[in-house]
């Protein structure tokens, strides 16, 4: 690969992380909630203005948590995909180049 496509492919690796970011905190936020609300809940829970048997509110819970794994493994995977990138560059940065790489050591 020449310099200018590890930067690219570098660039759409950041972008890319952004946004599994912010794509991180929906299953985040569905896990507390669902924990929440079977903390809280008897022996029917509400998840979602639906009521659940206390055995199907934890699977449903236990289901949030595997699509949270499955985000935190692609974050994983994407981040020594950069490294991997990272660590074919040679020569001299530029500044622009420098910093795309601070940006995406900034993802750890």
């Amino acid at each position: 690969m020449s310099h200018q496509e590890i930067i690219q492919e570098l660039r759409q690796l950041v972008r890319r992380l952004r946004w599994l970011n912010v794509l991180q905190l929906i299953p985040d936020t569905l896990i507390i909630y669902g924990i929440l609300q079977l903390a809280f809940g008897g022996q029917i829970v509400t998840l979602f203005n639906q009521s659940f048997a206390r055995q199907q509110a934890v699977l449903i819970t236990v289901l949030f948590a595997l699509i949270d794994l499955c985000v935190t493994g692609i974050r994983y995977n994407d981040r020594l995909a950069g490294k991997r990138l990272i660590s074919q560059l040679n020569g001299r940065l530029t500044t622009p180049e420098a910093e795309l790489i601070k940006q995406f050591e900034r993802f750890k």
